[in-house]
């Protein structure tokens, strides 16, 4: 098969999206299979893909905030141009920003099937960053709006107008708003409330254009079909490769506990450090590492300096995944207070090396870390439950083992050849349709 890739996120970022794309591209390359990968430049990086990948990048630019994330905005035109060249069976769409519905709309202008992922829980990844924020960010106002309207744009075949009218969504963008949410004065004060209404409108859009779409876990297939999806939504794990993380050998007491991953707000990594300062008073040798670099880690050092704990909270800054692969097995246990994790590879990484999670009942991470299985689920936010599950799982040996050697036998279902084996009978399935 021909395969297109749609992403607003690629390497040399790294989060759970660009490993999924590169983990899985890889594979299919390897299988025969012909992938462009379309995405945001990045600077200087230059490509080497492995032998069956093309990668095609565009311009882009970034936020002060957040230098490491990209924001590209491709002409539907230039992005039909691409997808004509190539002469894809399918179009997988990674992302829900500008690059993704830009390759909705070039896929429904050719007639070509898509494959949409819902890796980010939208409505929570919305109230993150302030809808207010979203919409009134430099040019991104003009184009991000423009891409809201699409869904009337596509049924009255005035797409083109749409992108070539600047001055109209300048004047027409909050009326557009009010139509496509039926906002009012009332609920407009509201906004928690109607950044969620709004959040679950534009994934209704967007997703339910999909031939196919997929969720990496069984609770955002839920979420989805709850909430108005009425494509066929599938449920594939990301994945993981099993033999690169290294596995624990011992349970006895290290008193080192692990967090990875994005040091972002939406992460609520001050959570974690605030219960560990509940934990350190009890456990003396308990020290808590946090791998992993981003926008939060300033403010996050502030408050272990705040809390007295800066020679108990060591931040070990970035960490690429072959280093993280060798470093699980060396803690007790893995804990994040992360309520936005709509899988978490580095919690499925943490099991494969037979570590025990610790964390909290929101979205995907209940089903995965089954508490009093796996490991402990508190409730989010509630420091001193956390704290709590943290202390007894320093303090019992085996109950560390128990869930460890759990977390071995669960972890096996998210093998990465196993999933790919199911994203390829998806895509065949897919551009027969298409056909």
């Amino acid at each position: 098969m021909r395969i297109v890739c749609v992403t607003d996120t690629y390497v040399p970022e790294v989060n759970g999206v660009v490993t999924s794309i590169d983990a899985h591209t890889r594979i299919l390359a390897s299988r025969g299979h012909e992938i462009l990968i379309i995405a945001p430049k990045y600077g200087a990086h230059e490509d080497s893909p492995a032998p069956g990948i093309s990668v095609r990048r565009y311009p882009s630019f970034s936020f002060a905030t957040n230098k490491a994330t990209r924001i590209a905005m491709p002409t539907i035109m230039s992005m039909a141009r691409q997808l004509s060249r190539f002469e894809p069976d399918l179009v997988h769409i990674h992302t829900p920003l500008s690059m993704g519905v830009v390759a909705l709309l070039a896929c429904r202008a050719q007639r070509l099937p898509n494959v949409q992922t819902y890796h980010t829980y939208i409505p929570d990844f919305m109230q993150y960053v302030e809808l207010s924020r979203l919409l009134r960010i430099d040019d991104l106002q003009d184009r991000v709006t423009s891409s809201l309207v699409f869904e009337r744009a596509i049924e009255s075949g005035a797409w083109q107008r749409i992108v070539r009218s600047r001055a109209l969504i300048e004047e027409r963008a909050d009326e557009v708003l009010d139509a496509l949410l039926g906002v009012t004065e009332d609920v407009a004060e509201e906004r928690q409330e109607l950044t969620a209404r709004f959040a679950w409108r534009y994934t209704r859009m967007l997703y339910n254009r999909a031939n196919q779409v997929v969720t990496p876990s069984l609770t955002l297939k839920r979420e989805l079909m709850r909430h108005g999806v009425t494509a066929p939504v599938n449920h594939i794990s990301n994945g993981i490769d099993l033999d690169l993380v290294s596995r624990k050998t011992s349970y006895e007491s290290t008193g080192r506990i692990l967090h990875a991953g994005r040091l972002g707000t939406e992460k609520n990594v001050d959570v974690v450090i605030k219960a560990f300062a509940r934990v350190a008073p009890v456990v003396p040798h308990a020290i808590l590492d946090i791998a992993g670099d981003g926008p939060a880690r300033k403010g996050l050092k502030h408050l272990v300096d705040k809390l007295g704990l800066s020679s108990r909270v060591r931040f070990l800054g970035f960490m690429d995944r072959s280093q993280l692969a060798g470093t699980y097995r060396d803690y007790d246990f893995f804990v994040t207070a992360s309520t936005i994790e709509t899988q978490g590879i580095v919690l499925l990484e943490a099991m494969a090396a037979g570590v025990p999670v610790v964390g909290v009942r929101a979205l995907a991470i209940p089903e995965i870390v089954r508490t009093g299985r796996d490991g402990i689920v508190v409730a989010p936010f509630d420091e001193q439950a956390l704290a709590r599950a943290m202390e007894r799982m320093l303090a019992e040996q085996s109950l560390r083992e128990r869930f460890g050697r759990a977390c071995l036998e669960d972890v096996q279902a998210h093998a990465l050849e196993r999933v790919v084996d199911d994203v390829e009978r998806l895509y065949a399935l897919t551009a027969a349709e298409g056909r």
